[in-house]
């Protein structure tokens, strides 16, 4: 575990260094193409009690009623019974906004994840979503969908299925250069309901970059005998913004 600690320590002094001059450069004029890169260190908990490094990223374009995003995360880990933890997550999303507070959505998402009592879960939704609160420090929304399922439970036959999806976010600038966010979906079918809840807290150290604690909540409410139901990520990473 020190071990761990300390290269985690020294991959984020080594990403500040290499960061630092960028961040330093004068402001570009803002563009539709925006994006995010993290690395950190990050805990387990659940079917996997392991330490690790985390790498994280997102994509975004947006235009004047298009607004597309993919988003991605990666980790491996050795775990205290000496298995290699390895958890993959890809996610697409398209949103096309009718008026300032109402939006259409379509997501697609991917999860593979050694631990957790499925090989792999694939979703896929459309819905219409309402922007609830949208001030400069605060927005909310909330969105309501269907869609359409694909998972394979550890040694059993692969499972298809229709789902309802539910979802909301929120997000609190509380200074200049502090944020507070909140990501909460649920896509529940016939076989499984699966819900995954993000929290992260995020400060920015010196330009684009940040320092971000984020805790992830992620259940499906049926699994294989003699695995649990919840799995936890804490992760704190260095967050460069571009």
């Amino acid at each position: 575990m020190n071990v761990l600690i300390t290269r985690a320590l020294a991959g984020a002094l080594l990403l500040t260094t290499l960061l630092q001059p960028v961040a330093a450069q004068d402001e570009k004029d803002e563009g539709p193409w925006s994006g995010s890169v993290a690395l950190g260190y990050l805990a387990t908990s659940g079917n996997s009690e392991s330490s690790s490094f985390n790498f994280e990223f997102g994509i975004n374009y947006d235009a004047v009623k298009w607004h597309h995003e993919l988003t991605g995360r990666a980790f491996t880990s050795e775990s205290e019974n000496d298995k290699t933890a390895e958890n993959y997550r890809l996610g697409w999303n398209s949103q096309y906004d009718f008026t300032e507070f109402n939006y259409g959505f379509g997501r697609l998402e991917s999860i593979n994840d050694r631990f957790s009592s499925y090989d792999y879960q694939r979703f896929a939704a459309l819905g219409y979503g309402r922007r609830i609160l949208k001030t400069k420090k605060h927005l909310l929304n909330a969105e309501i969908g269907a869609g359409w399922q694909q998972s394979k439970p550890e040694d059993l036959e692969k499972i298809s299925e229709g789902i309802i999806r539910l979802g909301g976010d929120y997000k609190w600038n509380i200074t200049e250069t502090s944020s507070f966010s909140q990501t909460l979906k649920v896509s529940s079918g016939r076989s499984n309901t699966f819900t995954i809840a993000v929290t992260e807290v995020k400060a920015a150290i010196y330009g684009a970059l940040a320092l971000a604690l984020s805790f992830t909540y992620q259940h499906n409410s049926d699994v294989v005998p003699g695995t649990d139901k919840t799995d936890t990520i804490t992760a704190i990473n260095l967050d460069y913004s571009f």
